[in-house]
């Protein structure tokens, strides 16, 4: 029978030993390959492509965020399995000095998610109701006895557009309150058409409720028109800047 491969969770400081009752993936013992003052945190998998079900992600994310308590930890993607032991060294060795800087970069540090939403039933309706170019638009086109595709098209490209303006507007009005208590923020893409802004903002752990309190006096600048979400501390999974040179790039590391 061939050797497992690595599954990988990430990369932390060459001094971390992971718990011995900490299992991965197929409730395999979590472990570290070292090189020098760095280490890529794995445990034995089966040499396979990794499809996205709960049985699956559960016990990647649950070994991070484990881990995450007790070290900096630069958290891997999902779905990265080494074919060997020595080429998750090759790994270590071609990327020490970034590997190392990126653990450096996010030491004690974690993540914050802050959703800002318009709580509204009808997105569209409540912009026309504080927009009177959007809404003569609207009056113009659906006052006729006949309606073309284009103009319908139209309406919806000019409803689309202001709605990315207010997103850029009110979101960056919710970065700029929380900056002070911010290193680094990461604007991802809404998920739904009422979500103003979807954000991931790296924080000290020191500062974590300072930072609680700055989301607060925020939430004061958005009225009852707007709910505000927020959840973590979490591993920094989007603050992580590893581009890693492959020995092999064909077979490396699978994922």
């Amino acid at each position: 029978m061939s050797a497992p491969g690595k599954y990988l969770y990430g990369f932390a400081n060459g001094q971390f030993r992971p718990a011995e009752v900490l299992l991965g993936l197929t409730n395999a013992p979590v472990y570290a390959i070292r090189f020098q003052d760095v280490a890529a945190v794995v445990s034995d998998h089966p040499l396979e492509k990794l499809s996205l079900l709960r049985r699956n992600l559960e016990p990647h994310h649950r070994v991070i965020r484990e881990i995450s308590k007790q070290a900096t930890l630069a958290p891997a993607t999902f779905g990265h399995i080494s074919e060997s032991e020595e080429q998750v060294l090759a790994v270590l060795r071609d990327n020490y000095a970034e590997i190392r800087g990126e653990l450096e970069r996010l030491d004690a540090k974690v993540e914050m998610g802050v959703k800002l939403l318009w709580d509204v039933d009808n997105i569209f309706e409540f912009f026309v109701s504080s927009d009177r170019e959007l809404r003569n638009r609207r009056d113009r086109v659906f006052g006729k006895s006949r309606v073309t595709v284009e103009e319908k098209l139209e309406l919806g490209a000019y409803f689309d557009k202001r709605l990315k303006q207010e997103r850029d507007r009110l979101g960056n009005q919710m970065i700029e309150a929380l900056r002070p208590v911010t290193c680094e923020v990461r604007v991802n893409s809404p998920t739904d058409e009422k979500m103003v802004l979807n954000g991931a903002f790296l924080i000290e752990r020191a500062r974590e409720k300072e930072f609680e309190a700055a989301l607060y006096r925020a939430a004061g600048l958005f009225d009852s028109n707007f709910a505000l979400d927020y959840s973590g501390p979490w591993p920094p999974y989007n603050f992580v800047r590893l581009s890693l040179k492959l020995e092999a790039p064909e077979a490396a590391v699978r994922g």
